[in-house]
C-alpha cells in the first residue's frame, strides 16, 4: 500500500510534459505554471517572477547574475546598492551594534582606515543642519591653510609657533569688542614695535592713540602729539604750541634748569655756554627794546678787567675812570663822546665860575 500514488520504473519518462496544463500540488504548495514558464512556492499564482516564494526561503549560496530585488533594496551587478523609493538603512539590532567597512568610497570621497579624504581635488565638507556645530573633541592639526568665512570663538587659549596673520589686505578691519584683563607683553624685550617700523617713508602708522600713562615708552616716533588736549607737539612743523586761548606753555623741569641749544635757562638768569657773544639778533628793521621803567645794568669792572679783544660798540661802566665808556675800534672813550660846542654865554659863565674859584 505503501508504493500506491508513485510513479516510477518504465512508467517515467526522462521529459514529463503537461501539454499546455498547469499542475498544483496541494493547491498552492508547489504551483507549476507551465504556461508562462514561472514556479510558485506557497502560491498559486506566481505572478511576474520565473520563482515566486510566498513565505521564507532559506539557501546556503544565491548566485545573481544581473540584479537582486529584495523588497525596497536594489543589488545590480555593476555593485551598486539602490532602492526603488527612499533611503537606504544600515540599523545593526544587537547590543552594541558595530558596522565595519574596510573602505567606503562615493563620487568624491572616500574613508580608508582613519583617513577621510577626496578625489580630484574636491572639497571635504562638514556641514551641519540650521545652527547645530561642528564639534572636535580632540587635538586638531591643522598642516595647511585654514580659511573661515563666519566667526572664531575660543574658550581657551590661541597659540602658535609661527606668525599669525589676520586679514589678507590692508583695507580689513580688526575689531576688539572687549576689555583686556592683562597687558599685551612681548616674548622678547625691546624687539618688536607696534606698527610697522620700516622709517619714516611707512604709509602704514596708526592715526590716533590714547594712553593713559607713558612713563616707560622708551621710543615714540609720532609726528603730531596733542597732550591732554592742552599742549601740541607738531613734529612736522617743527612747533610746540598750546590748543587753548591765551594759555602759557611752561618748561618747569626738576632740575629747575632748561638747556636751549648752547644756553642754559635757570630761574631768571641766562647762561651762554660757549665762549662767544650772545646774540639777540633781528632781521629787516626790526630792533631790541627793553620794556619797562627800571634801568639797564651794564657790565661793570676797573680798566684790567676790559675785555682782551672788544669789539666795536663794546659798552661798559669803568670803575676807575667813573663814567660809561664805548670802545670806538681803537681805545675805550667817554660814552659821550668828545662833547658839545661851547656858546658865548656858555664862555663867560665859565669864566666868570673860575673868576670866582681863583680870584
Amino acid at each position: 500500500m505503501s508504493q500506491l500514488g508513485r510513479i516510477s520504473g518504465p512508467l517515467l519518462e526522462s521529459n514529463l510534459t503537461r501539454d499546455g496544463i498547469n499542475l498544483a500540488f496541494e493547491t498552492n504548495l508547489l504551483y507549476l505554471d507551465v504556461v508562462n514558464s514561472r514556479i510558485g512556492i506557497k502560491t498559486a499564482t506566481p505572478g511576474a517572477y520565473d520563482l515566486d516564494v510566498d513565505g521564507t526561503s532559506r539557501t546556503t549560496v544565491a548566485n545573481v547574475d544581473n540584479t537582486a530585488s529584495i523588497d525596497n533594496i536594489i543589488i545590480n551587478s555593476s555593485s551598486v546598492f539602490t532602492t526603488s523609493v527612499g533611503p537606504i538603512n544600515i540599523v545593526p539590532t544587537q547590543t552594541s551594534p558595530l558596522i565595519y567597512l574596510g573602505r567606503i568610497t562615493s563620487a568624491n570621497l572616500f574613508v580608508d582606515d582613519n583617513v577621510i579624504g577626496s578625489f580630484s581635488n574636491s572639497n571635504i565638507k562638514l556641514e551641519t543642519n540650521g545652527s547645530g556645530p561642528t564639534e572636535f573633541y580632540a587635538t586638531s592639526n591643522i598642516s595647511g591653510n585654514l580659511s573661515v568665512d563666519g566667526n572664531i570663538a575660543l574658550s581657551g587659549d590661541l597659540s602658535t609657533p609661527e606668525n599669525i596673520t589676520i586679514g589678507d589686505s590692508s583695507m580689513r578691519v580688526v575689531v576688539v569688542n572687549l576689555d583686556f584683563t592683562q597687558d599685551i607683553e612681548p616674548g622678547v624685550d625691546s624687539i618688536w614695535s607696534l606698527g610697522e617700523n620700516t622709517g619714516d617713508s611707512s604709509p602704514r602708522r596708526w592715526n590716533d592713540m590714547y594712553i593713559h600713562n607713558s612713563t616707560n615708552v622708551g621710543l615714540y616716533l609720532p609726528q603730531i602729539v596733542d597732550i591732554s588736549g592742552q599742549t601740541r607737539l607738531d613734529g612736522i612743523a617743527n612747533k610746540i604750541s598750546a590748543l587753548q586761548s591765551n594759555e602759557d606753555i611752561e618748561l618747569l623741569p626738576d632740575t629747575g634748569i632748561t638747556r636751549i641749544e648752547n644756553t642754559r635757562w635757570q630761574n631768571n638768569t641766562i647762561t651762554n655756554l660757549n665762549n662767544d657773544s650772545l646774540k639777540f639778533q633781528s632781521t629787516g628793521i626790526g630792533y631790541l627794546k627793553f620794556a619797562g621803567t627800571n634801568g639797564l645794568i651794564l657790565p661793570v669792572g676797573t680798566d684790567l678787567q676790559r675785555p682782551v679783544s672788544p669789539e666795536l660798540g663794546d659798552t661798559r661802566w669803568s670803575t676807575e675812570q667813573e663814567y660809561l665808556e664805548c670802545f670806538d675800534g681803537t681805545v675805550y672813550v667817554v660814552s659821550t663822546g668828545g662833547g658839545i660846542s661851547v656858546t658865548q654865554n656858555l664862555m663867560e659863565d665859565l669864566g666868570n665860575i673860575y673868576t670866582l674859584m681863583l680870584g
